[in-house]
């Protein structure tokens, strides 16, 4: 079985949904994770700490470079992510991939999807922001060096103080480069779903899968995550998705303290029970009246501005 490492940087207030988190990464224990935080996070056997305050990271990181870095704030560090090959290649040593994360996400069971036969094909795994994978090699490690003609150069990324999304797709980035380069080298499956932020959409929608987003909501049992949604026959359909990833984490509610078998419903975790046609509805059918009532207040509030500018 090839050997894996996440990096996750992560400084500040955990997030209210991290122990969910935790233990869907404890459930993978064939994949190591290492956090690079400030905050108390609590080893274990598959995740890993080292502890450091962000100006020393940025500290040890301006060291791997003969010029200035600008890393104005922790989020920053996303534009980093593909260099992270060539800044903790000492922790990642005896690994086959290394890659990076979030922890605004539920994952479900990694290796069902990340097989021998797929990482033994591709060099990129994924590609997005929320959970990438790259092969531990040198030329993996030292791509995002690379100067390419239409795409962003890393020198340039790492002197401007904003976020130029260098670490993924739709912005000329890393991710793109690859595709255009070496597009048999790299897996874009999209095997996740990405739900958009609930305040512009009430109910859940995968932003990858519209197709699934019909009374949409998800379930963690036996270290596996699943969408479950209706189909366009409106039947219930069940299938493993590799991971939820929910762009905003602060919506949503935790109202309850198991975190081996749960639901995900717009704006809330919850116990488990039988998912039927009738609760699938009422638990997007009381968003949808949100989401109309959200539209309605803009609309006035648009009205009013125009009638009183």
């Amino acid at each position: 079985m090839k050997k894996i490492i996440i990096i996750i940087p992560y400084f500040g207030k955990l997030p209210k949904i991290y122990a969910f988190w935790r233990q869907s990464a404890l459930n993978n224990p064939s994949i190591d994770f290492l956090f690079v935080a400030d905050s108390h996070i609590e080893q274990a056997e598959n995740i890993k700490v080292l502890n450091i305050t962000f100006e020393q990271l940025k500290n040890y990181m301006q060291k791997f470079f003969d010029f200035t870095i600008t890393l104005p704030s922790p989020y920053k560090l996303c534009d980093f992510r593909p260099a992270y090959g060539d800044i903790f290649g000492d922790y990642i040593k005896g690994y086959d991939f290394w890659g990076w994360g979030d922890i605004d996400l539920i994952y479900g069971d990694l290796r069902y999807f990340f097989t021998d036969e797929i990482l033994s094909m591709y060099d990129v795994i994924s590609g997005w922001g929320h959970l990438t994978l790259y092969r531990n090699n040198d030329f993996c490690n030292k791509f995002y060096r690379k100067k390419v003609e239409g795409y962003k150069y890393f020198k340039d990324v790492y002197t401007n103080p904003q976020n130029q999304v260098f670490d993924e797709y739709l912005h000329d980035g890393m991710s793109d480069r690859w595709e255009k380069l070496y597009p048999d080298r790299i897996w874009n499956s999209k095997l996740f779903d990405d739900i958009r932020v609930p305040r512009l959409a009430m109910n859940f929608i995968s932003e990858f899968h519209p197709e699934y987003s019909k009374n949409l909501i998800f379930e963690y049992s036996e270290s596996k995550s699943y969408r479950i949604y209706r189909d366009c026959n409106g039947e219930i359909c069940r299938e493993q998705t590799l991971y939820a990833h929910f762009q905003q984490r602060k919506f949503l509610k935790i109202s309850t303290c198991n975190l081996e078998h749960y639901l995900i419903v717009p704006n809330r975790i919850i116990d488990y029970q039988k998912v039927t046609i009738d609760n699938l509805k009422m638990w997007t059918r009381s968003q949808e009246l949100k989401r109309r009532l959200y539209n309605l207040k803009n609309r006035i509030n648009h009205r009013l501005n125009i009638i009183f500018k």
